[in-house]
């Protein structure tokens, strides 16, 4: 089950960075066309549209790879064993709140679907088909959190921590010794 649900949030991430490379080439594509005096209907309309998908796509991903912006003032001078008890509390009613994002924003892709709303951009396209993205990232946010507040419960996984993190609650950092014969 690990492995499946690690493939889908990577699968969201890739989706997510996908998402970023086509805005990219969507405002290029705008921009070349502008010297050519080409316009390129509803270019913002779809930039936006594919940088709300990045950002609920990426969440799930970003959050397992312990990347989310954290505030360890507080939290890093707690006993193991307080953190762990403050993260399983943060987690579950985390939980709690992404299961109701992720209800609503579903929900509103069902009205929009079964009301056959529509862009108001120069190009007319079924609403539910642009807010879809972004439930579906909420859904699988919603996951990466159940997930880690089940692992974090049941066996004790704390959140998952950057890089960055990691080392800066480290005893040690070990410079390479290039590094450290520059400085002296």
């Amino acid at each position: 089950m690990r492995t499946i649900l690690d493939r889908v949030y990577t699968f969201a991430g890739t989706v997510s960075g996908l998402s970023i490379v086509i805005i990219c080439l969507v405002i290029l594509t705008r921009v070349t066309g502008r010297w050519f005096g080409i316009v390129i209907p509803s270019s913002d309309d779809f930039a936006g549209y594919l940088l709300a998908s990045a950002s609920f796509l990426a969440l799930a991903y970003t959050f397992r790879s312990g990347t989310h912006i954290r505030v360890s003032l507080f939290t890093s001078r707690l006993s193991k064993n307080a953190l762990l008890w403050l993260e399983r509390l943060v987690l579950t009613i985390a939980a709690l709140l992404v299961i109701f994002l992720a209800y609503q924003l579903t929900y509103m892709v069902w009205e929009s679907w079964v009301f056959e709303e529509v862009t108001s951009g120069y190009i007319p396209i079924p609403l539910w088909v642009v807010q879809l993205p972004m439930s579906i990232g909420a859904v699988i946010f919603a996951i990466a959190v159940i997930d880690s507040a089940i692992c974090s419960w049941l066996f004790g996984t704390p959140i998952p921590k950057s890089e960055e993190e990691e080392l800066a609650e480290s005893d040690t950092i070990d410079m390479p010794t290039s590094v450290r014969n520059n400085h002296e």
